[in-house]
């Protein structure tokens, strides 16, 4: 993505989420600028779920420090399995346009793959671009596939990733895999 890109994106955070969260939001993607990855601040869901942006460079080795075992890739538009493969992660990539909501089937396959490694004692981190919309989006799934509302499975991540921002289809789509379940 071009730098002219990354800061009209930020301004969009600014915008319609206000001082506090774009700070929060710019803070993040600086970090992940420098280190590669992400914060466990900002990232860590839970224990064993994390979310966020997409790792960089170093960042692949930086999950390996974190304890991270897999991987969910939810950008269309890069995919890094050898990379994930010589790290010794697992790795899943369920390629979903940027602003765009996964498909049902896509969510079923991410929530069992997260459900699996976390049930083995692995830990997963979930990402897009920059760890607002699809890859929370997945997170928010698979909160609901272990008993939440989706309005709870996005405030639980909320509380960790104050500025995750899902579009209008990625909401309606939690709601109907809720739904579903």
């Amino acid at each position: 993505m071009s730098f002219t890109t990354e800061l009209r994106r930020l301004y969009l955070h600014f915008k319609y989420q206000g001082f506090r969260k774009g700070m929060l939001a710019a803070y993040d993607k600086l970090a992940r600028l420098w280190t590669g990855g992400p914060l466990a601040r900002y990232a860590a869901v839970t224990d064993s779920l994390w979310i966020g942006g997409q790792p960089r460079g170093t960042g692949i080795g930086t999950l390996r420090k974190n304890g991270i075992t897999a991987v969910v890739n939810m950008r269309r538009e890069y995919d890094y399995a050898e990379l994930a493969r010589l790290h010794e992660l697992k790795y899943l990539r369920l390629p979903t346009d940027d602003q765009g909501a996964p498909g049902l089937e896509d969510l079923k396959t991410g929530v069992e793959f997260v459900r699996r490694e976390i049930e083995s004692g692995g830990k997963v981190y979930i990402h897009c671009w920059e760890g607002i919309g699809r890859s929370a989006t997945m997170a928010a799934a698979y909160f609901v596939s272990r008993g939440c509302k989706p309005l709870e499975a996005w405030e639980k991540i909320r509380k960790v990733r104050k500025f995750i921002r899902p579009t209008l289809p990625q909401i309606e789509r939690v709601d109907e895999f809720y739904h579903m379940m």
